[in-house]
């Protein structure tokens, strides 16, 4: 719906419902005040979250960084911030805000990017409980899918992704073990091939299967993050529960892509708490 269809349908004129809906979009609603008033909903449904948090982000720009919190079962989210990036002291004192207003933080599933990875240690070691981190394994496999192509050209290549495609399909400790054998296996007869370097025009030595070499660094980085979801009953192996929240929002900001980016992000404030409040009596500015 366009600037010219609502203000034709108020009555008003463009330019006044411009400025009208500037003022809504520079107001736009805290996350803390809706994560209270989402709490507030739930005892009164005799509802109560999971306590397993997925966390994902996304780009706004080219500067702006969207994070939504969403507890993993009962599908709703329950918090979200606007950054430069997935800074860990940011994150952190989101986790410690939802943790100390009565959020049941029992794990987390994310992208294990290092700023998620920080701020869960840190949070845990301020509670005094451990937070189960889970990296998604759908974000692993997409990952290692873009840097080694569904086609790699070298044979190291190919066998490497052939133990990417088979992290999801684990389902038991038997199964982690046998993936694992498989992983040293393939570090034992291509470790040599991920070391060799070439010249290059720039004048330094760099890695030949640069990509190659990333994936499996990926893939032995802190390898239990992987399997978390074989010892925490219920804790999510992916974030696909959210995934579908930052589609949403590309459609609803497409069809503004004239707007600034600070209207930008307030439409999205209001698009994120009207969707659980739809019945919210909105004020406009003048």
């Amino acid at each position: 719906m366009t600037g010219s269809t609502l203000s034709a349908h108020y009555h008003t004129s463009r330019e006044t419902f411009s400025k009208q809906f500037g003022g809504f979009l520079s107001q736009p609603p805290l996350p803390s005040d809706y994560f209270l008033k989402l709490q507030d909903k739930l005892v009164g449904e005799s509802r109560s979250f999971s306590g397993f948090l997925l966390i994902d982000g996304d780009w706004f720009g080219r500067e702006r960084c969207l994070l939504v919190y969403r507890d993993a079962y009962t599908g709703k989210n329950l918090y979200w911030r606007w950054s430069t990036g997935e800074l860990g002291g940011e994150i952190g004192a989101d986790l410690l805000f939802l943790s100390s207003h009565g959020y049941p933080l029992s794990g987390v599933t994310s992208d294990g990017r290092s700023g998620i990875v920080w701020a869960v240690k840190e949070v845990s070691r301020r509670i005094g409980q451990e937070i189960p981190h889970q990296r998604c394994l759908v974000h692993v496999q997409l990952s290692a899918q873009r840097l080694l192509t569904l086609k790699p050209k070298t044979e190291g290549g190919r066998r490497l992704l052939e133990v990417v495609h088979s992290l999801n399909r684990i389902h038991n400790h038997y199964e982690k073990n046998i993936w694992l054998k498989w992983l040293g296996r393939w570090q034992e007869r291509y470790g040599e091939f991920i070391k060799a370097k070439t010249y290059e025009d720039n004048g330094h030595w760099w890695y030949t299967h640069r990509n190659v070499r990333r994936v499996y660094r990926s893939l032995s980085r802190d390898r239990e993050s992987l399997f978390r979801y074989l010892d925490v009953p219920g804790l999510p192996k992916d974030t696909n529960g959210i995934e579908g929240v930052f589609g949403h929002m590309d459609g609803k900001t497409g069809a503004h892509r004239g707007m600034n980016q600070t209207r930008k992000e307030g439409l999205i404030s209001h698009y994120l708490y009207l969707q659980e409040f739809p019945k919210t009596t909105l004020k406009t500015h003048t």
